[in-house]
């Protein structure tokens, strides 16, 4: 059985930052070693990063799409190119994330993901279906289509979960839509994570879902009502409810710096879950894209844009917010693991294996350079990404209908 070690003066365990090395069998890390004689003297193969920092893989609970690769809609064929993309951004383990689309689009969708799952793949791991919708309120659609959206179902709910074969393990619904309570309890009976997700929930009703079961804020800050003197909405609520985690996005565009450093002191490092809500455009050239009958536009800066000025989702992966984190925001690597590792794994049930640089949990770990670059990643053990690997994980069949010059003055804010 090979054993392989991974040697480095910044290791980020939960006690402290070590100087020394990680031995890795099959699927495990088998011993954290810190004796400088037994890190000289092993004879079996080293990958020594020197003075670039090992910390756990990333967790993603809520992204649709990047790198040209999809969700919604996705092949399965798509959905094992996300897998593998996702690995080269250091993300480790996902809940890849259904959005708005027909009834058609979104079951076989759910059928995609639990063959992928069942099947295995390579690449980051998923972790279980998380499905955003179709229960939103039109109110606070966010680039979703207001067609797709529908009341909550019972019935409907549970044809998802019976496609899903036990794969859906989050969803995001609003719950101040009629028929909302009697899903929530159901899903929490379930044992399926619930978030508050497009909502423009009073605080009142924000503070009835979480008696029913809502756990997570959904995406905190964008698509649902916001805080008033008189009205604190659900922001408000879900601020403020201790039995409630938030999702960020920390690209800084979602939502401003300043207002990210008062959520996350509202909420503590321990209750606050990174996301990137990616979608598929992220890491592709500029221009105008066609996705799934849905026109965006990607600018210079790899922002995307519906041609009424909406944002449409996140276009910059895990690895940005993390360092945006610790580059802008100020706060210490051991704190961004926290909200980018560890408390992901909590809110997907696998603190246990995943999250954390522990002996004997799941080799799951990521090289960064100063620059937050990824060097190298390995899911459960394996390498499943190096620098010196010359490959490119984006979606080759990813095109632009237009170029940016061509397509701009169509869409606001972007003449």
């Amino acid at each position: 059985m090979s054993v392989l070690m991974l040697k480095g003066n910044r290791i980020y365990t939960p006690q402290r930052i070590v100087k020394g090395a990680i031995l890795i069998e099959e699927k495990k890390i088998k011993e954290i070693i810190t004796e400088n004689d037994r890190v000289d003297n092993f004879t079996g193969d080293v990958i020594d990063v020197r003075n670039n920092s090992i910390i756990p893989g990333l967790i993603d609970i809520h992204i649709h799409g990047t790198g040209g690769w999809g969700v919604t809609g996705g092949t399965t064929e798509d959905i094992r190119g996300l897998t593998r993309y996702l690995a080269s951004k250091g993300v480790t383990s996902f809940q890849p994330t259904i959005g708005g689309n027909t009834l058609d689009v979104v079951k076989d969708s759910v059928n995609n993901l639990r063959t992928v799952i069942e099947e295995g793949h390579e690449g980051a791991k998923i972790l279980g279906i998380h499905m955003e919708g179709p229960f939103l309120n039109p109110e606070k659609k966010g680039a979703f289509k207001v067609e797709y959206l529908l009341k909550p179902s019972l019935e409907l709910m549970e044809e998802f979960l019976k496609i899903g074969n036990g794969h859906v393990i989050h969803v995001s619904m609003a719950p101040e839509l009629e028929g909302a309570e009697e899903v929530i309890k159901y899903l929490v009976y379930k044992n399926i994570l619930v978030s508050g997700a497009h909502t423009n929930a009073n605080i009142a009703q924000t503070k009835k879902g979480i008696d029913w079961g809502i756990r997570l804020s959904n995406h905190t800050g964008n698509a649902q009502r916001s805080i008033h003197h008189r009205e604190p909405g659900a922001l408000g609520g879900y601020l403020l409810d201790e039995r409630v985690d938030c999702e960020l996005i920390c690209d800084l565009y979602h939502i401003h710096p300043d207002m990210a450093k008062l959520i996350i002191k509202i909420k503590s490092v321990d209750r606050i879950c990174l996301i990137s809500d990616s979608i598929e455009a992220t890491g592709i050239k500029p221009g105008e894209y066609n996705f799934l009958g849905r026109m965006a536009l990607v600018d210079e800066d790899g922002w995307s844009k519906l041609p009424d000025g909406t944002i449409a989702g996140s276009t910059k992966d895990m690895i940005y917010g993390f360092r945006n984190l610790v580059k802008e925001l100020n706060f210490s690597m051991e704190d961004a693991i926290k909200m980018a590792c560890v408390n992901p794994a909590r809110l997907s049930n696998v603190l246990d294996s995943k999250g954390t640089i522990e002996v004997n949990k799941d080799a799951d770990l990521v090289v960064i350079d100063d620059e937050f670059n990824v060097m190298y990643t390995f899911v459960e053990g394996k390498l499943e990404y190096s620098k010196d690997f010359n490959y490119d994980y984006c979606n080759p069949k990813i095109i632009p209908v237009r170029t940016m010059k061509e397509a701009r003055g169509d869409y606001i804010g972007q003449c």
